[in-house]
């Protein structure tokens, strides 16, 4: 019994080490709950904090395309205005060219009326003093009867070289 008198201080004592262990780990355990829930929280800040720079970045993105494609719109119509434009110029130029090449033609025409009015000798002797492509453009069109006497008119040597040349000349304008 002595043993056992012995041993209840003992057991007391062991039992107060275990609830004083006991209380310890509880509070070693609340005060890490609470590092960890003032993580948790932190972490949810921080990706509140992302979430919101996301979407402001997005809106941002989304601004910057809505503004580059309304200047694509705008470069595409002014594009097409230019095509347009372009089309109407070429349109013109082609009338003016029909134009021009009618009005050469009529004083062409005028040009070799004249030239078959007139006597041969002295359309010959015109004829043999200009520029040879007109010389020919002119002969070309007059008939072979007013052409005859036009050439029998000139001087053998301009008349022989310009009759070479009628051979293979191709009149302005065909």
């Amino acid at each position: 019994m002595k043993i056992i008198l012995l041993l209840i201080p003992f057991l007391l004592f062991a039992n107060d080490v275990k609830e004083a262990n006991l209380v310890n780990c509880y509070q070693i355990f609340d005060q890490r709950r609470a590092e960890l829930e003032a993580k948790v929280e932190q972490i949810e800040e921080q990706k509140q904090a992302f979430i919101a720079l996301k979407d402001a970045s997005m809106n941002i993105l989304k601004k910057k395309e809505a503004k580059v494609n309304a200047k694509l719109k705008e470069v595409n119509a002014t594009l097409a205005k230019i095509e347009q434009i372009k089309k109407q110029n070429e349109e013109l130029v082609k009338k003016y060219q029909q134009i021009l090449a009618d009005i050469k033609k009529a004083t062409t025409s005028k040009l070799v009326q004249s030239y078959a009015k007139m006597r041969a000798g002295n359309a010959a002797k015109i004829l043999q003093d200009m520029d040879t492509n007109t010389s020919l453009d002119i002969l070309s069109k007059l008939s072979p009867k007013v052409l005859s006497k036009i050439l029998s008119k000139m001087d053998p040597t301009k008349a022989a070289m310009l009759t070479e040349k009628l051979k293979t000349f191709t009149p302005k304008g065909q």
